[in-house]
């Protein structure tokens, strides 16, 4: 009986971790979207669609083609691309970098060098390591922080509003 008792609570507390990873991944995505519309990308990256990849897998996949289904940005349809690995990642207006993936941000950062890609992350640290946004929960909040510099190193230009917003600024 005491067997069974802890089956069920751990299978209970296994299902609010879940539901609340559920939780940070739809903020996640809703976030993103409106990132995206406060942002201005170079012309070149005007036509086509609006690409936002998730180097990773997790939640956040299907939180946002869900929360961006019919969505656009500007003219251009969203499309949510997955990556599984840096040599996949090609053009993209956004790159979410999941926390598993943190580790291969360097090479990240400087295969989108040249690219007017913002790289958006969630794991402690990661601005310095090059993100222009870091999601961190701060009690039971996800906020985020941006890198003025980074951005900027990417060619992105931010609407101040996204600054006002963040949780810190460097």
């Amino acid at each position: 009986m005491k067997k069974i008792l802890r089956v069920l609570i751990l299978a209970g507390l296994f299902g609010i971790v879940s539901d609340a990873q559920t939780g940070i991944a739809k903020a996640q995505a809703m976030f993103i979207y409106n990132f995206s519309r406060l942002i201005e990308w170079p012309a070149s990256y005007k036509t086509g669609s609006f690409i936002v990849g998730v180097l990773g897998a997790g939640e956040i996949v299907s939180e946002l083609e869900s929360y961006t289904t019919g969505k656009r940005v500007g003219a251009q349809q969203i499309v949510v691309k997955q990556y599984r690995s840096p040599a996949e990642v090609e053009k993209c207006h956004i790159l979410f970098v999941t926390f598993t993936k943190t580790k291969t941000l360097g090479e990240m950062v400087n295969l989108l060098r040249n690219k007017s890609t913002l790289i958006i992350t969630e794991k402690n640290g990661a601005v310095g390591q090059g993100s222009a946004i870091n999601f961190v929960l701060v009690g039971d909040r996800l906020k985020f922080e941006i890198s003025q510099g980074n951005a900027t190193r990417y060619g992105i230009k931010y609407s101040s509003k996204l600054t006002e917003m963040a949780y810190k600024s460097y």
